[in-house]
């Protein structure tokens, strides 16, 4: 639901129960995406951890977003809390580099200064940062 100018997860939020519930049902395998026969993401599925290496972040963007980091950190907050209720795990990468890990094997130390949870581990600032820039539109 959207409220407040972000994606709003609330405890009986139906869409993200379906996600999680979906995501939960995954045991193993790999999904590639392509375009112009060149790889944009690659989703490598292990039992509760799901991992997500962007190769093309750009291909990703989202022109017309609207939101500012901290709605899109409160949304990632809400979300990161729903895999952990799940004990799912969901590790985004930037071309093979870490960069932030959400859920239920989320570690986080100095981050959770910044994303006051404890959901979501930014594992590395630059790949962040440079995911951030990326998905930016020009």
């Amino acid at each position: 639901m959207l409220r407040k100018n972000h994606l709003h997860i609330d405890e009986n939020d139906m869409i993200s129960d379906w996600l999680v519930k979906s995501m939960k049902s995954l045991t193993r395998g790999t999904i590639e995406i392509n375009t112009e026969n060149q790889p944009a993401a690659q989703i490598d599925i292990f039992n509760d951890k799901i991992a997500i290496n962007l190769l093309q972040a750009e291909f990703f963007r989202a022109p017309d977003d609207e939101t500012g980091l901290f709605d899109k950190l409160k949304t990632s907050k809400e979300f990161g809390h729903k895999l952990s209720e799940n004990r799912l795990t969901l590790s985004i990468l930037r071309k093979g580099k870490e960069a932030i890990t959400l859920g239920y094997k989320a570690k986080p130390k100095l981050s959770k200064l910044i994303t006051r949870s404890d959901d979501i581990q930014i594992d590395s600032i630059k790949e962040t940062t440079e995911l951030k820039r990326e998905f930016k539109a020009d």
